[in-house]
């Protein structure tokens, strides 16, 4: 580590080094004054390759490339979903769900004119089982 004393680049300051080789400056701030003092003084770099700013701003476009790499990832998807994907880990779509109300609604029938159970549960006659049957999670449907 130096003994010596340097003189500061920004404020002339006297100081006592801090690191191992010589430093420029007696801190952090000197060092950041001095680099905008320094960059504000230089003249300014021509933009070189840069276009003006335009008064319009750009508006984006549907173009058939972007519709054909659309419809594509799509495909792909959907062959990488049915080809990797087990039927029963696949979610289930409106169809699959009206498909089962549907078996759902024929096996329970719903019995108007009996009354309902203490905790509320209605009866329905179960067509599979031949029996009657009061289920709570049921809405009645007819």
């Amino acid at each position: 580590m130096d003994k010596y004393l340097y003189t500061c680049d920004y404020c002339a300051k006297t100081y006592v080094p801090k690191r191992r080789y010589k430093q420029r400056f007696c801190s952090n701030s000197c060092r950041v004054n001095s680099h905008k003092r320094k960059n504000r003084l230089s003249p300014a770099k021509p933009d070189v390759g840069l276009k003006a700013p335009s008064d319009k701003p750009h508006k984006e476009g549907i173009s058939m490339a972007g519709i054909g790499n659309a419809a594509i990832a799509n495909v792909v998807t959907e062959v990488g979903k049915s080809i990797f994907i087990k039927e029963e880990n696949k979610p289930a779509t409106k169809g699959d769900l009206q498909n089962l109300a549907s078996r759902i609604t024929e096996r329970y029938i719903l019995i108007k004119n009996m009354d309902v159970r203490a905790d509320g549960a209605p009866a329905y006659f179960d067509t599979t089982l031949k029996e009657i049957v009061h289920l709570k999670f049921l809405p009645p449907w007819k």
